[in-house]
């Protein structure tokens, strides 16, 4: 494919994904851009990257009927609560990102989405933004990415977590 023809693809897409976005966000109620047709039509198709819609030369009616039942809310996710810890809760030998050995902090923070994009472990489940860690609001397991790293929070803690997010739906407790 030349550059031309590339560009071509491109802007055909842009223009299709804009007229798609407009119709969608009317049905759906939520402000969409072309942007979030974008990355609703990788996650529905199942394509490595977003690149890979140009071949396939999608129009504003066939974006619609492939994004038609699409759950466009978990790209817009909400921020339940930030939890604050004085000291690390994260079992000593665990891995860390190397920001938080630069920024060399004694306390972390748990951020909870609700409609998070991943709904992995635990929906909703909490994210350490220096470890990069996820932890199950059901068990206090810790995952790094999708890997459970065999270490838990402590109870006490998980209670802390939990008892904010008191008025929100959380999975049940298994420990």
């Amino acid at each position: 494919m030349n550059q031309s023809d590339l560009s071509e693809d491109i802007c055909q897409f842009l223009d299709a994904a804009v007229q798609a976005a407009e119709v969608l966000s009317r049905k759906t109620n939520l402000p969409l851009d072309h942007s979030h047709v974008e990355s609703a039509l990788v996650l529905e198709l199942n394509l490595a990257s977003s690149v890979d819609l140009l071949e396939r030369h999608l129009d504003k009616d066939r974006i619609c009927s492939i994004l038609v039942n699409f759950n466009f809310k978990r790209l817009f996710p909400k921020l339940l609560d930030v939890v604050h810890f004085d000291e690390s809760i994260i079992p000593n030998g665990l891995p860390r990102k190397l920001t938080e050995v630069t920024v060399r902090a004694n306390g972390e923070q748990w951020r909870i989405h609700q409609n998070d994009d991943d709904p992995f472990p635990s929906n909703p489940h909490a994210h350490n933004l220096s470890s990069g860690l996820k932890l199950h609001l059901g068990t206090g397991e810790l995952y790094d990415k999708t890997r459970n790293t065999k270490n838990k929070v402590s109870r006490q803690n998980l209670d802390v977590i939990r008892a904010r997010l008191s008025k929100f739906t959380l999975p049940a407790m298994t420990r």
